[in-house]
């Protein structure tokens, strides 16, 4: 699946069927992201693999021999916040499913919520120091506030 305008060029790659149905809406999210944020361009990858697959590139990038959620590449050329959202996010489906159900979430507000949190960390933010960890947060449950997705973290 593809979504493209003349700012934007997100591709899904191995999909779940609830993002297939959901394309519309998801576009509308990513521009409001855009809108928010104060992005000028996006341009991603977005693809779904098993926990196995994303246990090894966890492993193989991060030093972490255990699956998880979601990871994000940024484009190498980042070097602090940027107005370009440019990289690949890798969503392990099998634990996004997993996490909605025992956290009680809606599915797709979870996936809502990894991909904000992804293209967060693409465009810049991250959470290893405390104060950019309570910055990213802000903004996140900020965003996920106005699209009418509740504070995730509670």
């Amino acid at each position: 699946m593809i979504i493209s305008n003349k700012k934007l060029q997100v591709e899904f790659f191995k999909q779940p069927n609830y993002i297939t149905k959901t394309s519309n809406k998801l576009e509308k999210i990513i521009k409001d992201f855009s809108s928010f944020f104060s992005i000028n361009e996006i341009n991603l990858e977005i693809s779904f693999c098993s926990a196995q697959e994303i246990k090894r590139i966890n492993k193989q990038f991060r030093g972490q021999d255990k699956p998880t959620n979601v990871l994000s590449f940024p484009d190498e050329n980042l070097t602090n916040i940027s107005i370009i959202c440019n990289g690949e996010i890798l969503i392990c489906n099998d634990i996004l499913l997993a996490e909605a159900k025992d956290q009680n979430k809606e599915i797709f507000n979870h996936f809502v919520h990894l991909l904000v949190h992804s293209m967060l960390h693409i465009v810049g933010y991250g959470h290893e120091q405390e104060n950019d960890a309570i910055l990213m947060e802000n903004n996140e449950v900020k965003f996920l506030s106005k699209i009418g997705i509740s504070d995730p973290y509670k």
